[in-house]
């Protein structure tokens, strides 16, 4: 029954997505390689070591935190052990890894989210929140462009931004950055 209904979701977005025009693919495979996990965490050891110089220690833990998330992340894609679409960009992909769940929207949200909840702490005003709910579309966007690509189903990139916040919430209660 769950099958059914997750086999169900995949095909009916998938099938939504492979009807946009074409010329979206360009901007997607932009935003998916800006997104990738080693970006992702390179952003997180820029602000970490940012942090870290100006004392700021617990911005520094949650940095740190977040690529331990990343880590577990890519043990449960291990253990889950679900196998990509059949797409010419998988074909092609350099590093073959599982696709459940998506290490690119993962690795976007729970980062994006962090830094979204220190930009609307530490940037004041309009700028804060600017800064955080463009942070957030790009975690989002770069799920998008994981389907669009033909990397995931959508199921994987689903689980990703849930496990991403998750996370990034996990981080926030209890490093308190």
């Amino acid at each position: 029954m769950l099958k059914d209904i997750i086999v169900r979701f995949d095909s009916t977005v998938t099938l939504f997505v492979t009807g946009w025009p074409s010329w979206i693919l360009t901007p997607m495979l932009i935003i998916t390689n800006v997104g990738q996990p080693a970006v992702m965490a390179l952003a997180a050891v820029v602000v970490g070591a940012w942090a870290w110089q100006h004392s700021q220690m617990r911005i520094t833990y949650s940095t740190g935190a977040v690529l331990v998330a990343m880590g577990i992340n890519g043990v449960l894609k291990h253990y889950i052990h679900r196998t990509r679409p059949d797409t010419l960009y998988v074909s092609e992909m350099y590093f073959k890894t599982s696709s459940f769940p998506s290490g690119h929207a993962f690795s976007a949200m729970v980062v994006c989210a962090l830094f979204a909840y220190l930009s609307v702490k530490y940037v004041p005003g309009l700028w804060g929140w600017v800064g955080a709910i463009g942070l957030i579309i790009f975690a989002l966007l770069v799920g998008i462009s994981r389907v669009v690509v033909g990397a995931h189903y959508p199921t994987d990139v689903v689980a990703g931004w849930l496990l991403g916040a998750f996370f990034a919430v996990l981080i926030i209660v209890f490093i308190k950055p």
